[in-house]
């Protein structure tokens, strides 16, 4: 039993692709509002290592590709506004 941020939830298709490869039954419960669920892996102790490996890779991804996202999306708005400012900013006027 281990806890992953939710885009890996119950709501996600991930889930029966890795239980298929894996052959591995995985039970997913929403632990609470922080957009966490805990996932359950039965099977095999190997078998339940390499999920749990698997899930949190990408878990891990999943994080960095969202925070590259918000980084990107920070950079345009910075970039935008400064499209939009004056070309040739004058020095203030004592």
């Amino acid at each position: 039993v281990f806890t992953t941020p939710l885009s890996l939830g119950p709501n996600q298709v991930l889930g029966p692709k890795i239980e298929r490869m894996s052959q591995a039954l995985q039970m997913v419960d929403t632990v609470n509002a922080e957009n966490l669920v805990e996932i359950t892996v039965f099977g095999r102790p190997t078998v339940q290592h390499r999920v749990k490996n698997v899930l949190l890779r990408l878990a891990s991804r999943h994080r960095e590709h969202r925070a590259r996202a918000e980084k990107m999306e920070q950079l345009e708005e910075f970039l935008k506004a400064l499209a939009s400012g004056p070309l040739n900013p004058q020095p203030p006027v004592a």
